[in-house]
């Protein structure tokens, strides 16, 4: 779990976060670099090409690095888009609890993808199956809600129920918020977001909105 799951877990101020990022290994910030020279690539690649028809090879000759040294930080591409998405998630839910709201966290995950809405269009039309870019940031936001409930209400595990429940719920939160990144649905983040926790399962309601 990374450092920035775990603080989020336990409610941490932002001094704490912002000094323990100052303070890390230099290793640690030459590797969040090099990523985010790869994200920045495909980024820019994504504006003239389809995410699928982008090779490992252009993309790292972009950004003057060499496939090798993709290949020490991501799995293949799709991976690195789940990254570019996951890490804004994670960072979104800082204040989960702690002056944010169920609602207020889906809204932030959906001004995400306002911020760079062309990337991510390209991404959901162009990146799909089992191990697509939406199951897989729909699988890490679940982890991270699954991890902060159990901390929050000093759960060792999950029953079978709320899990179930769970994944159920954020599996349709996935769908919407695709379907309205892909202009499906004609409204703001923010009235969305109410739509989505209107729709939250009875059973999951003390867990993520009495908090």
């Amino acid at each position: 779990m990374s450092w920035l799951i775990k603080k989020i877990l336990k409610g941490s101020d932002r001094r704490e976060l912002f000094a323990e990022r100052k303070f890390a290994p230099r290793l640690m910030i030459i590797q969040q670099s090099t990523k985010s020279l790869l994200a920045e690539s495909l980024k820019d690649l994504a504006k003239f090409k389809t995410v699928d028809k982008i090779t490992i090879r252009e993309l790292t000759k972009n950004c003057n690095l060499t496939p090798p040294t993709f290949y020490n930080h991501f799995r293949d591409k799709y991976e690195l888009m789940a990254w570019i998405y996951n890490q804004k998630v994670e960072a979104a839910m800082i204040n989960f609890g702690h002056g944010d709201n169920l609602e207020d966290i889906i809204c932030k995950w959906m001004e995400i993808i306002l911020e760079d809405k062309n990337f991510y269009v390209n991404v959901l039309k162009n990146a799909v199956g089992q191990n697509s870019f939406r199951y897989t940031t729909n699988d890490h936001a679940i982890n991270l809600l699954e991890e902060w409930i159990k901390t929050r209400h000093n759960l060792t595990d999950l029953s079978p129920t709320i899990y179930f429940c769970l994944r159920f719920y954020m599996r349709a939160v996935s769908e919407f918020i695709n379907d309205w990144c892909l202009d499906k649905w004609d409204c703001e983040p923010r009235d969305m977001a109410k739509f989505l926790v209107s729709a939250l399962p009875d059973t999951l309601k003390p867990l993520l909105l009495h908090v």
